[in-house]
C-alpha cells in the first residue's frame, strides 16, 4: 500500500497547468458550410431520407428496465 501511496505522489507534477482549448466562434466558411447543409433538399438517394425514431428504442429500453426473475429449473431426478 505504501507503493501506490509513494508511486501516485511521484505522479504529480508543480508544472504549471495545460492550456485549456480557446473557444473560437466558427469562421465565416464554417456558417457557410452549415447554411449548405441545411438548406440541402433530400435527393432521391435511400441514406439522405433515412428518420430515426427514437420512439421505438424508448418502448425497448423501457421494457429492458424491469427484466423478470429467472425461471426456476426442475430437477428431473
Amino acid at each position: 500500500m505504501i507503493a501506490l501511496e509513494r508511486r501516485v505522489l511521484e505522479s504529480f507534477s508543480d508544472r504549471a497547468p495545460c492550456k485549456t482549448k480557446v473557444r473560437r466562434p466558427p469562421s465565416a466558411a464554417a456558417l457557410a458550410e452549415a447554411d449548405k447543409l441545411r438548406s440541402r433538399q433530400a435527393t432521391g438517394s435511400t441514406a439522405e431520407r433515412v428518420v430515426v425514431d427514437l420512439a421505438h428504442y424508448a418502448a425497448v429500453a423501457e421494457g429492458l428496465r424491469s427484466v423478470p426473475p429467472p425461471k426456476e429449473e426442475e430437477n428431473a431426478e
